[in-house]
């Protein structure tokens, strides 16, 4: 395993990608329920509305990067 920001091995290069994407995904995901959550409870008549659009946002973001790693994770190397 390399620190190397640009590994050239592309085994390596796929780790890196699917780890970033992960994260990604996570972070996306928590921090939009986080920020639907706090606009809602900020806002005094329309909580639901700020609720729901956080989680539509979480799952857009989500499922992007769940496709991104879906298809790093399934590449079949030439042989």
């Amino acid at each position: 395993m390399t620190l190397s920001q640009r590994p050239t091995n592309p085994i390596e290069a796929r780790k890196q990608a699917v780890r970033k994407y992960s994260r990604n995904a996570v972070v996306w995901s928590a921090g939009s329920i986080g920020v639907g959550i706090v606009f809602g409870l900020l806002s005094t008549h329309s909580f639901f509305t700020w609720l729901i659009i956080g989680f539509v946002v979480a799952v857009i973001a989500g499922g992007y990067n769940y496709a991104k790693v879906r298809k790093i994770v399934n590449y079949k190397d030439q042989q």
